[in-house]
């Protein structure tokens, strides 16, 4: 796995490239971002981003965790925030995950009137990361909106005690690069995430 970080040190380290075949996509959005706010984290040789048949399961899960803390060595003193972004598809809407462990900035950025003011055509649902899957939802009444799951990331990256890992699945309409609308869309939620998290 070959990993480049960009030189500089702002606040909010992006991760791109993850799965290998995201990579086009994450290029396309952090050229849209401001490299005083974001730093880069390009991972040039990612995993495969298809899930592995039952005789592979073992050893891609062994190459997952070891990326993903191949990546956490990256993050530099006095970055708040790491956002690892993903693609998915979705062919009947623009929409996004946002998955957190810290139910507070979850809260902040899925409020009940509807996440991000985003039109009807889009949407944008808040996954609570914990590590215990027991419960489907949350049952806290001030929280109706956030699912539960356990991620696939060593608890080390994704609760960190200083850096706030916030993953991002960003759903196209086809696979591929994304058209300007789903990148711009990206963009938005990128820094909306890091502006909930910082301010």
């Amino acid at each position: 796995m070959r990993i480049r970080a960009a030189k500089s040190t702002p606040p909010v380290l992006l991760v791109i490239g993850a799965h290998r075949d995201e990579l086009a996509f994450g290029e396309r959005v952090s050229h849209l971002l401001d490299p005083q706010r974001f730093s880069v984290l390009r991972i040039h040789q990612g995993i495969s981003g298809e899930r592995p048949r039952a005789d592979q399961r073992q050893d891609f899960r062994k190459r997952h965790r070891d990326l993903y803390l191949q990546i956490l060595q990256h993050v530099q003193p006095g970055q708040q925030l790491m956002i690892d972004l993903h693609q998915g598809v979705d062919s009947g809407s623009l929409g996004a995950d946002v998955l957190c462990a810290n139910q507070t900035l979850l809260q902040r950025i899925c409020p009940a009137s509807g996440p991000f003011g985003q039109d009807e055509r889009t949407w944008v649902r808040c996954i609570h990361l914990v590590s215990d899957t027991a419960v489907e939802r949350l049952t806290a009444d001030d929280a109706p909106n956030l699912l539960v799951t356990k991620p696939d990331i060593p608890e080390v990256v994704w609760n960190h005690p200083e850096t706030h890992y916030v993953g991002l699945e960003i759903y196209l309409s086809r696979a591929g690069l994304g058209g300007k609308e789903e990148q711009r869309f990206a963009r938005t939620l990128v820094e909306q995430i890091a502006d909930k998290t910082l301010g």
